[in-house]
């Protein structure tokens, strides 16, 4: 005969991880859509602003990698955000400021940490 008890601990127990998963999914930004296609870059990084001809903004990688964002919605344009995107290679034009490779963004979010 099942223990009475076990049942409910174990009721308790699934009700715990469920609520635990729900929060921490919370916490993951999610994704903007900017652009449709496939990407070519993955881009872990920082958005600087570079007071360059009139002032502009790139995107920093973990490596020290520059890539300028023909793109970039305004809610990112902010000097030291940490972002996660997803990105392909804009050969068709040179860059206004000359600095980085130019990229188009398809999706972008903010990054909860750098690694």
């Amino acid at each position: 005969m099942p223990c009475p008890y076990c049942h409910r601990w174990r009721v308790r127990l699934l009700g715990l991880l469920l609520m635990l998963t729900t929060a921490v999914h919370a916490n993951i930004p999610r994704w903007f859509e900017l652009a449709p296609g496939e990407p070519s870059l993955y881009i872990s990084g920082t958005i600087r602003y570079l007071n360059l001809e009139g002032g502009l903004y790139v995107i920093r990688d973990v490596r020290g990698t520059h890539y300028h964002p023909v793109n970039l919605p305004p809610a990112f344009e902010q000097d030291g955000l940490a972002i996660e995107a997803l990105a392909r290679l804009r050969e068709d034009s040179p860059t206004s400021g000359m600095v980085g490779l130019r990229i188009e963004l398809l999706h972008i979010r903010r990054a909860s940490r750098l690694e």
